[in-house]
């Protein structure tokens, strides 16, 4: 039996995150100044983003709006968008350890980035 891909994406994006939430708190033990301690908060924040743009790009390819290149790119753009405005707030907002914040986030956002890259091109393969 085939499970939707909506579904199947959702539980991988689950195991992944929470494997970057045990190897993230593995390397918090070792590296504690290069490590924020808000790693759970920016994990969600990631989290949610990614499913929250595989949901619409999901959505969109069902509808048939538009090209599967559009969406990626209007996801890609949404998302990055978003991601730099939080950072920029976290930035002006807090002063102390930047450099273990800016680290984290920048860690999740590059293993979040090839995580979605490659899920999304496998389910672009599917639809061809």
């Amino acid at each position: 039996m085939q499970r939707n891909p909506l579904s199947a994406y959702i539980v991988k994006l689950s195991l992944f995150s929470i494997a970057i939430s045990f190897i993230g708190f593995i390397a918090l033990l070792f590296f504690k100044n290069y490590i924020s301690l808000n790693l759970p908060y920016y994990i969600l924040l990631f989290y949610l983003c990614t499913g929250i743009s595989f949901i619409f790009t999901y959505i969109s390819i069902k509808k048939k709006k538009m090209r599967f290149e559009n969406i990626f790119m209007i996801t890609k753009f949404g998302k990055l968008f978003i991601y730099i405005i939080v950072f920029l707030i976290i930035v002006f907002l807090k002063k102390e350890n930047l450099l273990a914040f800016t680290i984290t986030y920048l860690s999740l956002y590059v293993l979040y980035l090839a995580f979605d890259t490659i899920t999304l091109k496998n389910l672009s393969q599917k639809i061809k």
